[in-house]
């Protein structure tokens, strides 16, 4: 099926072939059908299959523009990706010439900013739930008109740690006349059943929850000191364009930052605790070349969309298939290829047993030698194996 079959306005549809956008996937044929029918929609979809623009194009769809009133609201449960989706918002709105006005509403940013901001009447506000429950007691954003509702993410924004501010933004908008949208790679029957708390019949929209054909998943047993050898031999091997680094304990971003610069890898890291500031300029760094590598807590794991991301790294695996998930969904994004690469003790062999039964995936035992990624030993002629290049190689 096509934009034009779904009824997308041309104006969009020109907008999309600046990028290179020219067929919906799966999940955007599923969620636009679902949007413009006026239901609300539970989807589950794989990592990169473009949900994002599968809420965005209804939405912009649905805005009238002789309002000057808030009539969408975007919940996202990171700073980082309510900037992305506020981009992407801002991309179609100067691309298509419709008057329609995005503000982006984070806690930490300047309030006095962004209560300017609103006073511009955007139709579309995203952001964090705490920040935009805070205006909207203010009086600075205009709830009751709110049409459509778009959490992003919202296995995340469902969990125990931030129902109860969703439910606060939700309460304020009317039930009646609005329409609720919920989308994650990854939805649990908790979050499901949060969400029909102040849904109307939802409808679960069509798209491929599994992992992405694309990703070949490899591992690499080695100590925890050698680690940091094991990246550095990654990079000089292989050679990746672009590679995530990802770690459990966000306060070792920026010591790992340190040394892998220390050996003069072009590394930043982004962490939780770091300040507004800082994670932008990581992240404007990363997206521009300006660095090659990324380290990061699983905050940018969550539906964060960086172009070419040729690998993630694991330096700790985590613990959760969730996570796995996520984060190797940063690679092999819009059917590419990836390659995620996991570096584990012998005791962490049982994540990967763990999640090869929770993907139904298959992972391959790998070891660095000669600037190769090769079969790992499985005799004591390795050596000799891999000074003759008999092993299989990473290309």
């Amino acid at each position: 099926m096509t934009f034009e079959e779904l009824k997308i306005d041309q104006r969009l549809i020109k907008a999309l072939e600046k990028r290179g956008i020219t067929e919906p996937t799966d999940v955007q044929e599923s969620v636009i059908k679902l949007m413009l029918d006026k239901k609300d929609v539970i989807a589950k979809s794989q990592t990169g299959s473009g949900k994002t623009l599968a809420y965005l194009l209804p939405v912009f769809m649905a805005v009238d523009t002789a309002l000057r009133s808030t009539q969408a609201i975007i919940l996202t449960p990171t700073h980082e990706l309510a900037v992305q989706v506020h981009n992407e918002a801002e991309f179609l709105s100067r691309n298509t010439g419709m008057d329609i006005r995005s503000a982006l509403i984070i806690g930490g940013a300047n309030i006095t900013r962004q209560i300017e901001r609103l006073k511009e009447k955007p139709q579309i506000v995203i952001g964090s739930t705490g920040r935009i429950y805070d205006l909207i007691k203010k009086h600075k954003i205009q709830a009751h008109t709110v049409k459509i509702m778009v959490i992003d993410e919202a296995d995340r924004m469902l969990d125990d740690d931030n129902i109860d501010g969703v439910r606060k933004v939700i309460k304020t908008t009317l039930k009646d006349s609005r329409q609720t949208v919920i989308l994650s790679a990854s939805l649990g029957n908790t979050a499901i059943s949060r969400a029909k708390e102040f849904m109307h019949e939802p409808v679960m929209a069509k798209g491929a929850d599994d992992m992405p054909a694309g990703i070949e998943h490899y591992y690499i047993i080695c100590q925890r000191r050698d680690k940091i050898v094991q990246v550095r031999k990654i990079m000089a091997g292989l050679k990746p364009k672009k590679v995530m680094l990802f770690i459990n304990n966000q306060q070792e971003t920026d010591e790992m930052v340190e040394k892998l610069r220390f050996h003069g890898l072009l590394a930043g890291g982004i962490y939780g605790a770091a300040k507004k500031n800082e994670r932008r300029k990581a992240i404007e760094d990363f997206r521009s070349g300006r660095i090659n590598m990324l380290i990061s807590s699983d905050i940018t794991a969550r539906g964060m969309d960086f172009e070419d991301v040729d690998m993630v790294i694991n330096i700790d695996i985590p613990e959760e298939p969730i996570f796995y998930q996520h984060r190797a969904g940063r690679t092999g994004r819009g059917g590419k290829k990836g390659v995620v690469i996991s570096l584990i003790s012998p005791f962490d062999k049982k994540w990967i047993n763990k999640y090869e039964k929770a993907f139904n995936i298959k992972f391959k035992a790998k070891e660095m030698s000669y600037g190769r990624l090769i079969d790992a030993a499985k005799d004591k002629n390795f050596k000799n194996k891999a000074k003759s290049n008999n092993g299989k190689v990473f290309k």
